[in-house]
Parts: structure tokens; C-alpha cells; sequence
């Protein structure tokens, strides 16, 4: 028997973080682990057109002894017609960032917001790149 299993990609648009500072640890137990804190998010899209609320949002990249890197993200971020949307998402780099790695991650969203509980349901992909201190990631919705 023969299932349909085949995944489509709904355009969720643009983020943008610019990273404010980041502190090194070279050298822990568990490999390295650079935190970056975010200075400036947007996000813009075709449905949701948010920027940082606070200043809670940060990677915590873990730094393996291959060369590989984990991303570990927490964001929030307020849309221009007031929701607030919690976004996090992990994923995976050849290389750091920082060096010209590509970063693969998968985000997921929650918001008490009518007008956005539909993110609550969503499992996101998105590929990004850093060019100095701005990451770049295109976003998609599974679907």
C-alpha cells in the first residue's frame, strides 16, 4: 500500500537578526558554546511582520570538536499589530556561522493571539547565513 507522504513548502518569509554581542566558551565539558544575544529581530512576511520585544532573545550554539555546530534559539517578537509570538527553533551547521556555514534549523511558534494561533500549529524549516553580524534566514512552513 502506497501512502502520500509528500511535503510542501509554504513561504513564511524573512528573519533578520542582527547579533549584539556574543560571549565564548571554548572549552566546557561538552565542546565549546558561543552566545550570541540579539540586538535587532524582524521578521516580514506575507502574514506576519514582527520585531524583537525585549531583550530575552538569544542562540546558544554549541561548538563541537568536529567542526559542527548546534543552534539552540529563543525569540520573541511583537507584531505590527500587537500579538506577541514566542519562536524557537534548533538546527545544524557544517561549520560556524561566523566562518560561512550554512545553518539549517526547524522552528516552531506559540502565541495567545487569535489572529495568529494558526503559527501554533506550525512546523517550520528555514536555512540561514551570517554576513558579520546579521543572520538571514528564509523561512518555510511544512506542509
Amino acid at each position: 500500500m502506497e501512502v502520500g507522504l509528500s511535503i510542501e513548502l509554504e513561504s513564511l518569509g524573512t528573519l533578520t537578526v542582527i547579533i549584539a554581542r556574543q560571549f565564548l566558551l571554548p572549552g566546557t565539558g561538552r565542546g565549546g558554546r558561543l552566545i550570541g544575544e540579539a540586538g535587532e529581530l524582524t521578521w516580514k512576511s506575507e502574514r506576519v511582520n514582527a520585531t524583537q520585544l525585549g531583550a530575552s532573545s538569544g542562540d546558544w550554539v554549541r561548538l563541537h570538536p568536529d567542526g559542527t555546530v548546534t543552534v539552540d534559539a529563543r525569540l520573541v517578537l511583537r507584531t505590527d499589530d500587537g500579538a506577541t509570538i514566542a519562536m524557537t527553533y534548533t538546527g545544524k551547521a557544517d561549520r560556524p556561522p561566523a566562518e560561512g556555514g550554512v545553518v539549517w534549523t526547524a522552528p516552531t511558534f506559540e502565541t495567545d493571539d487569535e489572529r495568529y494561533a494558526w503559527l501554533n500549529t506550525v512546523q517550520a524549516v528555514g536555512r540561514g547565513q551570517r554576513n558579520g553580524n546579521v543572520l538571514v534566514y528564509e523561512l518555510y512552513a511544512l506542509r
